[in-house]
C-alpha cells in the first residue's frame, strides 16, 4: 500500500506535467499550486529526489518524473472516462473519485480500460489523454464497449457516450440537434451517409462525423 508520502509525491508530478503540457514553465507558479494542491514541502523533496531540475525561473521534469506525471495524468483521466461513460456518474463528481483511483490503477489496469473504452483520446472534461502502448499497438485484447458510431451496423441501438471534436461551433450544432449525451440512437442506414434516428427526429451524417460520435451498446 502506497504511503502518503508516495501519494504527494505522484501527485505533484502530475499537477507539475499537466502545468508543463500546458505551456507553463515558470517554477514559482508552479510551486504554488503544488503547495496549494498537495502539500507545503513537496517540491524540495521532488527536487532532493532527482523528480524535478529548477533551472533559473524554469522547472523540467527529469525522465522518471515525466513518466510517473505522464501515467498518473493518463489514469486519472481515463478513470474519468469509464466513470462517465460506462458507469454514467455525474460528470461533476468525477474528478474527486478519479483523484482516488489513480493512484491505485497499474499500467496494465489503465491499458484494459484504454481498450474497453476504445482508445479515448480526451477526457470528459474535454483534457487530451496520454496514449499507452495499447493505443500505439492498437491492441484490442478485450471487446471495445465505447466505439465509434461508423463501426455500428444498420438497425442496431445504442446510447451517445461522447463526441470528439475541438470545433465548439459544430459540437454545439449537434447537441442542438438532439445528440447529447446518454441518448438513444437507432443507425438507419450507412450509405451513402449515415441516417440516424434521435428521439423522433432523423440526421444525416457523413463517415467523418460518424467516427467522432462515440457510442455504447
Amino acid at each position: 500500500m502506497k504511503t502518503k508520502e508516495n501519494l504527494d509525491v505522484e501527485e505533484s508530478l502530475s499537477l507539475i506535467w499537466t502545468s508543463i503540457q500546458r505551456g507553463d514553465t515558470n517554477f514559482n507558479k508552479i510551486d504554488a499550486v503544488v503547495k496549494k494542491g498537495v502539500c507545503e514541502n513537496v517540491m524540495n523533496q521532488l527536487i532532493a529526489e532527482g523528480y524535478v531540475l529548477k533551472d533559473n525561473e524554469t522547472i523540467k521534469l527529469t525522465a522518471k518524473g515525466e513518466e510517473i506525471g505522464r501515467e498518473i495524468t493518463r489514469r486519472h483521466r481515463l478513470t474519468e472516462r469509464l466513470l462517465a461513460d460506462v458507469l454514467e456518474f455525474d460528470k461533476t463528481a468525477i474528478d474527486e473519485i478519479a483523484c482516488d483511483l489513480e493512484h491505485n490503477i497499474s499500467t496494465e489496469l489503465a491499458d484494459s480500460i484504454c481498450t474497453l473504452l476504445g482508445h479515448p483520446t480526451e477526457c470528459p472534461h474535454g483534457a487530451p489523454i496520454p496514449s499507452g502502448k495499447c493505443c500505439q499497438k492498437s491492441e484490442n485484447k478485450i471487446k471495445s464497449i465505447v466505439f465509434p458510431l461508423s463501426q455500428l451496423d444498420p438497425g442496431e441501438e445504442v446510447k451517445l457516450a461522447y463526441i470528439v471534436t475541438t470545433n465548439h461551433g459544430y459540437l454545439h450544432k449537434l447537441l442542438s440537434l438532439g445528440l447529447i449525451p446518454g441518448v438513444k440512437i437507432i443507425l438507419h442506414q450507412k450509405f451513402p451517409s449515415f441516417i440516424i434516428k434521435v428521439n423522433e427526429t432523423q440526421i444525416a451524417v457523413d463517415e467523418e462525423v460518424a467516427n467522432l460520435i462515440y457510442v455504447r451498446k
